[in-house]
């Protein structure tokens, strides 16, 4: 018999060699070096490659990103991933970031440095002897951005993309998108203000970045207010000058719309959205408008794919999103996506990926996967639920409304009043900073005019793109509208689902300004981002009315005047009518009840 100490420590030994033995194997997948990539103006982008090891002489398909975050020293979180499974990874740090020469001016007229950069990279990869001359593109957010601009030029080597979270146009989508400046650029900027040229600014909230607290913002917001400083000079950089100097659709901004380019694209693409995400519509958008316009190669090779998830890399596929557990089938294998999708496109491995439907939706609530062919769903019902008067068992709101299939008949408008200087606080949903995601709403909701339907009685899917129309006046010349829905569960919780905003003065297009005339009644339509909930029965559905979402949005100051200028600010009274001839409603794509097409496999 071997002594216990003996058989524990061959034990130990045998674990350490097989440790070993596997780490080396890891070590020998893949080798990287770091190569100075020329662009077509000379420039040279460092760009770290990730070379297959012991998996043949190769050529390889390439997958590509390109990212301004650091591509660190060969130390990139998913390339050694698809080096490992026979692919040429390569990361590149952009124009002017890190290692790469140049200088680095997202916001500037250098749109055509992120198209030709994007080109010159692909087909600098395409031509070397390691590779097979096809290469695929992927990344999220920003490094999904520079993907899209590139995408209409059509390099010859691009054989397909996978795209996660970012606009189809940067000024509709994101930053004036209703016309509220969104607080995600002077967020990102304070994050990420090694990018920029700073200016001096005596805010100590100044670099809390993602992680910021809404109360930093407010009180920095308030300071502003006080000492009247001008937006852009109290951020850091002149970025932010450039775009609040553009507050109106115009050709600065048309440098960065992709889907003014829809028809020149031709290359299968990947568009991987999230509920809790910015930019869902802007993947929707992608999606149907590429298939519609695109050309011949791209049209039928369009994907979407949206989860309930966040936005971010380590956000993406997890399951508890903000307070909510919304199950095992939310936390999907990314890569393993992603790598079907390459293999499909770039290795022509018959997977299957291409005979699945168009579109995977997961449905909230349900907390389960369905494909369909089409998004909006055509079976949708667009059902309307008009904001009554009549008192619902709800929250001590400004009104506590009813959300109603009724119509309404002779009812007294409800009035509150908006000060700038005190606005409602943006709580979860698709903001980017904490909190995020799946969150009560009922601080906010406690502030708002609300509208909540009676208990269901039954399942009630909403799938689809809400539309809001309210008959609203201003005792200004200037206001915002917002307007949430939310999940109510039995006991209270109001689940943050999709808030949208318009400025009054952008009713009419976002290219000038119309004032409104005090005391007027106008029609404002507010169209909601893509949404997918199964609301239960037991559950009730919840439409809030308010101001204002800080720091989500920037403040209106009810003054009519530009950003810089809306000084001082000034107490509106804001009402919202409901009755025969203005009947205030949303409009809700419901989903029939029965067989869809069926739980994905993912």
């Amino acid at each position: 018999m071997v002594p216990r100490n003996r058989s524990m420590r061959v034990a130990l030994n045998v674990v350490t060699l097989l440790f070993l033995m596997a780490a080396s194997a890891a070590a020998q997948a893949y080798e990287c070096s770091e190569v100075m990539v020329p662009m077509r103006d000379g420039t040279r982008l460092a760009t770290d490659v990730y070379m297959p090891v012991n998996q043949g002489d190769g050529p390889f398909p390439v997958i590509l990103e390109r990212t301004p975050y650091n591509k660190g020293a060969c130390e990139h979180r998913y390339a050694p991933y698809f080096a490992e499974r026979g692919y040429v990874a390569i990361v590149q740090d952009e124009r002017g970031r890190y290692n790469s020469e140049g200088v680095y001016y997202w916001l500037l007229d250098e749109a055509w440095h992120e198209r030709q950069d994007g080109y010159d990279t692909i087909e600098w990869a395409g031509t070397q002897p390691w590779s097979t001359g096809k290469v695929g593109t992927m990344g999220l957010s920003f490094t999904c951005f520079n993907q899209y601009l590139t995408a209409p030029t059509r390099p010859p080597h691009l054989a397909a993309m996978f795209c996660a979270h970012s606009a189809s146009n940067a000024y509709k989508d994101l930053y004036w998108a209703g016309g509220a400046l969104h607080m995600i650029m002077p967020t990102w900027l304070l994050s990420q203000n090694e990018m920029v040229q700073p200016v001096p600014l005596d805010d100590p909230g100044r670099r809390t970045g993602y992680v910021g607290a809404n109360q930093a913002w407010l009180q920095w917001h308030q300071r502003r207010l006080e000492t009247r400083a001008p937006m852009a000079n109290s951020m850091i950089t002149t970025m932010m000058t450039d775009m609040i100097e553009n507050p109106y659709y115009n050709d600065y901004w048309r440098q960065y719309a992709v889907d003014e380019h829809w028809g020149e694209i031709d290359t299968p693409i990947m568009h991987y959205a999230s509920w809790y995400d910015r930019y869902p519509h802007s993947q929707v958008a992608h999606f149907n408008g590429i298939q519609a316009q695109g050309m011949p190669n791209a049209r039928d090779s369009q994907r979407l794919f949206i989860g309930p998830w966040l936005h971010g890399s380590g956000l993406i596929t997890a399951r508890v999103i903000g307070d909510l557990d919304f199950g095992p089938e939310a936390a999907i294998d990314y890569n393993g996506l992603r790598l079907r999708w390459f293999d499909y496109h770039l290795k022509g491995i018959e997977n299957g990926i291409m005979d699945e439907p168009k579109v995977s939706l997961f449905i909230m609530g349900a907390n389960t996967w369905r494909r369909e062919n089409e998004y909006p769903l055509a079976r949708e019902v667009r059902t309307d639920y008009y904001f009554r008067a009549e008192r619902a068992d709800s929250i001590d709101s400004l009104n506590d409304g009813t959300l109603s299939t009724e119509p309404p008949g002779d009812e007294a408008p409800d009035t509150y009043e908006y000060d700038p200087r005190d606005p409602v606080l943006s709580i979860g949903g698709d903001l980017f900073i904490q909190p995020m995601g799946a969150r009560d709403n009922r601080p906010a909701d406690r502030r708002s005019l609300t509208f909540t339907t009676p208990v269901l009685e039954e399942d009630t899917e909403v799938t689809g793109m809400p539309t809001v129309e309210l008959w609203a006046s201003s005792s200004a010349v200037d206001t915002d509208w917002t307007v949430t829905i939310t999940d109510v569960h039995p006991d209270g919780y109001s689940q943050t689902l999709r808030q949208n905003i318009l400025r009054a003065r952008y009713r009419e297009g976002d290219e000038a300004p119309v004032l409104m005339n005090p005391g007027e009644v106008y029609k404002f339509t507010i169209q909601m981002y893509p949404i997918s909930n199964l609301f239960k029965a037991g559950h009730r559905i919840r439409m809030t009315v308010s101001s204002s979402s800080f720091p989500k949005w920037q403040p209106n100051g009810n003054t009519g005047r530009e950003m810089d200028e809306d000084m001082p600010v000034i107490v509106a009274e804001n009402t919202i009518y409901h009755d025969a001839d203005r009947p205030s409603r949303v409009i809700l794509p419901i989903i029939p009840a029965g067989p869809g097409a069926g739980p994905g496999r993912h």
